[in-house]
């Protein structure tokens, strides 16, 4: 999961009730930004609404932190100490602080008028760009998930109040290929607390120009060092780790059951996940009389490591003459040969050198359709396993349905002729619902058959966990064969591995005669 920080400027107001609170506008939604970027520069700007949508959907809790120092929290959402909402203007925050003793003394150096920034973290799930002339665009955030706002020193916009970019590391934001900009930089699971991965965007003034140049040069040069790929020695070589890197992020953009399954952090050898059994029952006792002693039942969830990967070759004639953004051609071709494996092999997995899937399961809870079934039917039994999953795992659960299966359930009528199937919206992503659930389309389930599970509902969040190893890479090949043949192979690949960890939060619908 990425992070961007603001930074701004800010009207922050202190009450001289000895309360210790502090408020003002975090962002003003709609103003544009001052120039950003280096190589893309771009203004920026929040869409209306927004910042309401990101605080209505959000699950966790928003920190108030000083210099986003996670261990320096000054108010919460938790305890209601930090209320935090959008207005007509803009993110509008008022936060009574804690009376630690950096509290006491951020507070005071906000009365003192010395710290008159603020900042807020993010993710962006949506936005737009549009060309406004040579190298400059425009940037609108339409949909984000808001983190934590803070207050800091450094600004990095003018005209807001409180918007937060770092202030130590500069990285260049992604720009979509379809505004066609070159050079695209990405970065990939940068571990955080809470078991989150996140890309952190930091920037402060106009001080950054030499920070991480050589990782820039990586991409940058990428077109320029494939053209003198028929020059090198040996049989192989390794592209820059960077364009490696933007494939694996490219397998969770393409991939929705890849994006939701748990990542697990990688670890020199296997990964073992405990899990319970058998769940002990707490019992009453009279005074002066000790509880019962339960056994603890567990058992693991081994993760190792199984080879994944795609290879592709490529003439030299048309890496030569190529106008296009060959990094961005070869890594989306390679990451959507991938994914694909991926995908399949958490659903349908069952060989040896193939993650442990979903329907081959046998723990997992299974409900039998005839394949005569009516739509009454069909449509019962769907309610009937959502109404089945757990109150925990409901709000990150979804539907996942082959293509022909969700067309059947796409026609669905109640009374009214209204289809059961609604457009919706979730994560600020277009998507289609039943019965309130997102629906996952795949072509990797069975299509309705006799024998086979079409259709797939749970939490994969909390049911299917995967671990990247690190170490992904793409390597150039040309060996003998590609030499005669004037081409060059490009090979990815990586190690990763996946298994069922909690079978009671997926269900599966098995189609019978």
């Amino acid at each position: 999961m990425k992070m961007e920080l603001r930074a701004a400027v800010s009207n922050l107001s202190t009450n001289s009730d000895g309360s210790l609170t502090v408020s003002g506008y975090v962002n003003k939604t709609g103003q544009l930004s001052n120039i950003l970027g280096v190589t893309k520069r771009f203004r920026e700007k929040i869409a209306k609404s927004a910042f309401s949508n990101a605080i209505n959907s959000s699950n966790q809790d928003i920190d108030f932190l000083a210099d986003h120092d996670p261990k320096k929290i000054l108010a919460s959402t938790r305890n209601g100490s930090l209320e935090i909402k959008e207005d007509e203007q803009g993110l509008f925050m008022s936060a009574t602080i804690s009376a630690t003793s950096w509290g006491k003394d951020y507070y005071q150096l906000i009365e003192d008028k010395i710290l008159r920034n603020m900042s807020f973290g993010f993710r962006t799930v949506r936005d737009s760009w549009k060309k406004i002339e040579a190298n400059l665009y425009e940037r609108t955030i339409e949909e984000l998930e808001l983190f934590e706002v803070s207050v800091v020193k450094n600004p990095a916009y003018s005209q807001s109040t409180i918007a937060a970019r770092g202030i130590d590391l500069v990285e260049e934001v992604k720009v979509p290929s379809n505004v066609k900009v070159a050079n695209i930089e990405t970065d990939y699971y940068k571990s955080n607390q809470e078991d989150k991965y996140m890309k952190t965007e930091h920037r402060y003034g106009n001080d950054y120009r030499n920070k991480r140049e050589e990782r820039k040069l990586e991409v940058r040069e990428f077109n320029k060092s494939l053209r003198s790929l028929g020059t090198m020695s040996g049989h192989e070589a390794v592209i820059p780790e960077v364009v490696s890197e933007m494939i694996v992020e490219k397998l969770e953009e393409s991939s929705q059951v890849f994006a939701k399954a748990r990542k697990v952090p990688s670890v020199s050898g296997s990964v073992k996940i405990p899990r319970e059994t058998s769940v002990g029952l707490a019992s009453f006792v009279g005074e002066g009389k000790s509880l019962i002693e339960e056994a603890l039942s567990l058992e693991e969830v081994t993760l190792t490591q199984k080879r994944a990967g795609a290879y592709i070759a490529l003439t030299n004639q048309l890496i030569n003459d190529s106008a296009m953004n060959m990094a961005d051609y070869i890594t989306n071709l390679l990451a959507k040969r991938t994914f694909k494996a991926i995908e399949r092999s958490i659903l349908q997995g069952s060989l040896a050198e193939e993650f442990a899937g979903i329907v081959p399961n046998i723990e997992i809870g299974k409900r039998s359709l005839s394949v005569t079934a009516t739509d009454e039917e069909l449509l019962e039994i769907l309610l009937d396993m959502s109404l089945s999953i757990h109150p925990e795992y409901l709000q990150r659960s979804e539907f996942i349905m082959s293509r022909p299966f969700y067309n059947r359930v796409a026609k669905l009528k109640d009374a009214a002729g209204n289809y059961y199937v609604q457009n919706g919206i979730k994560n600020g992503r277009p998507t289609y619902t039943l019965f309130g659930l997102e629906v996952v389309i795949t072509d990797s389930l069975d299509a309705g058959d006799v024998g086979g599970v079409p259709c797939i509902i749970g939490s994969l969040q909390d049911g299917y966990a995967v671990m990247v190893k690190k170490g992904a890479k793409m390597t150039t090949v040309k060996d003998s064969q590609h030499a005669l043949q004037g081409s060059v192979g490009f090979l990815f690949d990586m190690y990763v591995d996946g298994q069922v960890y909690n079978p009671d939060a997926l269900t599966k619908l098995s189609i019978t005669s």
